[in-house]
């Protein structure tokens, strides 16, 4: 009986294990950067294997459990891709160890430009860029009445990466991320242009998001899972 009991536990351990590394994933919200659609501390859950199965990572190190000749970060990809709109876990590009949770504002071939009136998309189709065509559709994207705080924060951090590059010291991710028109008086515009299989990300709070905007658009290899539920 004790044998048994054990066996069962230890059967209960390993599908619990497995459910988490390639299945499903529950995330407890530690930020204000989707709010109010997904509160802080709240705990959602994620389906895992909507872009294909995910790769294992070692949680100290950050390098694929199990060993392929793709760097994809999925033992098995897919042909889905994420859509705009969709809530996306993910992979911090510069911090790997860190996953993150945002909305998609734009998709590969998509253009993206920010001023200090907030985001703007033009896709493929588009004659011109549209202002945040998704805060008609979610009703938790909402923008601070003034939005330059977060535009000149973002200023700085792209002055500083260039500052780096000019300097001879390692690339910095931001300055290469985005390019930047010189006008003057707070009507700077970064501009991003979208390659195949990245994914521009933004918190539903615009204000308060540490998101492409800063770390640039992320690449299918750190895609983790769409966000499915929200359980409280």
């Amino acid at each position: 009986m004790k044998k048994f009991f054990i066996k069962f536990i230890l059967g209960i351990i390993a599908l619990f294990i497995v459910i988490q590394v390639f299945f499903l994933r529950i995330y407890f919200v530690p930020t204000r950067s989707m709010e109010p659609t997904y509160k802080i501390d709240s705990v959602i859950v994620a389906t895992l294997f909507d872009y294909g199965i995910l790769n294992p990572y070692s949680p100290f190190s950050q390098t694929p459990l199990i060993s392929s000749k793709a760097d994809s970060g999925h033992i098995l990809d897919s042909t889905a891709r994420p859509e705009r709109g969709d809530v996306i876990v993910f992979r911090n590009p510069l911090s790997p160890k860190t996953h993150l949770m945002k909305r998609v504002f734009a998709v590969g071939g998509d253009e993206v430009q920010f001023t200090c009136d907030g985001l703007y998309l033009k896709r493929p189709q588009d004659e011109e860029f549209i202002f945040d065509p998704y805060k008609e559709q979610f009703a938790g994207i909402h923008y601070d009445e003034d939005s330059a705080t977060i535009f000149n924060a973002l200023e700085y951090e792209y002055q500083k990466g260039l500052k780096e590059t000019l300097d001879g010291t390692d690339a910095s991710e931001i300055a290469s991320s985005k390019s930047n028109l010189d006008t003057p008086d707070c009507q700077n515009v970064f501009i991003w242009k979208l390659e195949k299989d990245t994914f521009f990300m933004v918190g539903d709070n615009r204000n308060h998001s540490f998101d492409s905007r800063f770390f640039g658009a992320v690449p299918y290899k750190f895609l983790v899972g769409k966000v499915r539920w929200q359980l409280f």
